[in-house]
């Protein structure tokens, strides 16, 4: 007998295994996110500190202003958590404007429930048109001078004409 029929006899009486299955198994985390977790436990932080720093600036405004909208001077329940902490808005919005993201000046009550405050953010031409734009341009006026350049160079032509002309100039 060949060598090959002995195989395949061998094969047959012992009764045929199946070969065994490879098993594979997905990481919880990927290796780029474990690295960047134990990057953040050497340094002794846990990658929150803006968030927490935000997180203060909106506590301390919803304790010390009353739930009043300061657009349509509408009540907001300050029992929802969430639709007050939403009525919480941003003068310069946090992402386009990091570098007043948390000042105390930054911000303005509009009843989140309603779209107020969304109104506000969807564009400069319609928060133009709100009755809190005057206050907005005065807020917008203080913070300029603590605006990076490219932070400045994101307000539209249409704010920057309603801020002192000799502000500009800087």
């Amino acid at each position: 007998m060949s060598d090959y029929l002995q195989k395949r006899r061998d094969y047959i009486d012992a009764g045929r295994p199946l070969p065994e299955k490879k098993r594979y198994s997905i990481n919880k985390v990927s290796p780029k996110r474990a690295a960047k977790i134990k990057q953040m436990k050497e340094q002794g932080t846990d990658g929150q500190k803006e968030e927490t720093e935000l997180q203060k600036w909106y506590a301390k405004i919803m304790q010390d202003e009353p739930g009043i909208c300061w657009e349509t001077g509408e009540r907001i329940d300050k029992k929802d958590k969430l639709g007050w902490h939403g009525s919480v808005a941003h003068i310069l919005s946090k992402s386009d404007y990091p570098s007043v993201r948390t000042h105390s000046l930054n911000y303005m009550i509009l009843k989140m429930w309603g779209g107020i405050h969304g109104q506000y953010d969807a564009s400069w031409e319609k928060a133009a048109k709100m009755k809190i734009w005057p206050y907005a341009i005065k807020i917008i006026r203080i913070l300029y001078p603590l605006l990076t350049q490219e932070e400045k160079r994101k307000l539209p032509d249409s704010v920057l004409q309603e801020i002192n002309p000799q502000i500009i100039n800087l």
